[in-house]
């Protein structure tokens, strides 16, 4: 088992740290070479491909640290992509890894902040009898708390604490090793943990120098249903009251998911987790809160890039939804044979969902899928999807790394985009 503290020594035996020395700020980072490291003022919104599922690594603009989800599924033949780089390693620690490397520059290795979208093991990481003990040996290691493992986490954000009872008791394995990580993690390393508050801006944001990036902001969009209204720090709540349901029709979890969105400048970030409109098309009149998406749109406005929502899949990105966010960049986490859907794929590049130039990024896709949708691998190149955001937010680029090892050379490179 590596632990942070040495994973310097590995990158150093293996030819990889410092390799790249070149200011973050640079625009022309050449293809073949290894992704200039962050630099100050900048925003890198890193969407890791491990082949299990979705997480994103960013450095805000004054060095913050923010996970958003740590992916690591188990394999299922047939229907998963590869793990990246390969399967030596557990998703978690591939992912601590890349954070490290990427943090190379920093004094503190440490992950400021983490935010759990919502509890499903392509978010969050698979539990089973088999998956290996902490060193503390009071909770197994899988997705976040294998990267904990490695590279310390300060404060945790989810939709439920600290009762986990919402719409109903989350009792799994993987919950409960969670509520266990939870709490050895806050009694002995001084972990932090909050529940998201719809409308907040001021619970996940800048931790170094919030004064100097007066235009840079956190908006909690939504959670459990609850919606922010555009007002102040005001959220409704979109879904009925469970009194007023059958427990068959709970909202379920995807639809409970965190949305965010990141603002610098004039640049716009959505990322929603798993938010879907599933069963919309045939519910009741009484059933259109199951549309989530459509008030999280309206809340959110026109974004410069969008995380996908729900890998691309079938039951999510309505027309009206990427009609009212109208990305220039979106970039998919896609892990499985149906991801994305070819109903989705189309509408994210038509011009008749919205107007305009757009490109739109896969972290991965099976061959298969490839051939389904006849896309062209050479024109959409899979890896790590790396959107950094230029000083003051006007400007921006997308690199696509090397997912197959550690060296993250620059694949592709696409932009300059303006921010409007």
């Amino acid at each position: 088992m590596i632990h942070y503290r040495s994973l310097r020594a590995v990158f150093v035996s293996i030819g990889i740290l410092g390799a790249t020395a070149v200011d973050g700020r640079a625009a022309d980072a050449a293809v073949g070479s290894p992704l200039p490291l962050w630099s100050e003022g900048c925003l890198d919104i890193h969407h890791i491909n491990t082949g299990r599922g979705e997480t994103a690594f960013l450095i805000l603009p004054d060095g913050t640290t923010l996970l958003v989800d740590a992916g690591a599924a188990p394999p299922e033949a047939g229907w998963t992509t590869p793990p990246k780089p390969d399967g030596s390693r557990g998703a978690g620690e591939w992912i601590a890894r890349y954070i490290a490397y990427m943090l190379q520059r920093f004094p503190e290795k440490q992950i400021d902040q983490a935010v759990i979208s919502h509890f499903h093991i392509d978010h969050m990481g698979a539990i089973n009898a088999a998956s290996p003990v902490s060193s503390s040996g009071a909770y197994q290691l899988g997705g976040l708390t294998e990267i904990a493992e490695h590279i310390p986490i300060r404060r945790l954000f989810d939709r439920n604490w600290p009762d986990y009872n919402w719409p109903l008791p989350l009792v799994d394995l993987k919950m409960q090793n969670y509520r266990k990580f939870i709490a050895w993690e806050s009694a002995n390393r001084g972990l932090r943990v909050e529940r998201v508050e719809a409308g907040r801006n001021d619970q996940i944001g800048l931790r170094h120098n919030k004064s100097r990036y007066p235009e840079f902001e956190i908006r909690n969009i939504a959670v459990n249903g609850h919606v922010w209204t555009g007002v102040g720090s005001v959220s409704r709540n979109h879904f009925p009251e469970l009194s007023a349901l059958p427990k068959t029709n709970y909202p379920a979890e995807n639809k409970c998911s965190i949305a965010l969105r990141i603002s610098y400048g004039k640049f716009d970030y959505f990322t929603g987790g798993d938010l879907d409109v599933r069963d919309v098309e045939i519910a009741s009149p009484s059933d259109q809160w199951k549309d989530i998406e459509r008030p999280v749109a309206l809340a959110t406005g026109p974004v410069e890039v969008y995380k996908v929502n729900h890998h691309a899949n079938y039951d999510a990105n309505s027309p009206f939804f990427l009609s009212v966010l109208r990305p220039q960049v979106s970039v998919a986490s896609t892990w499985g044979a149906s991801q994305p859907a070819m109903s989705v794929h189309r509408r994210l590049l038509s011009n008749a969902t919205y107007p305009g130039h757009r490109d739109v990024f896969y972290t991965n896709m099976m061959e298969a899928t490839l051939s389904a949708l006849h896309i062209d691998r050479t024109k959409t190149p899979a890896g790590h999807i790396v959107v950094r955001v230029m000083p003051g937010g006007g400007e921006f680029f997308v690199y696509v790394l090397d997912d197959t090892d550690e060296t993250y050379r620059i694949k592709a490179v696409f932009g300059s985009y303006r921010s409007s």
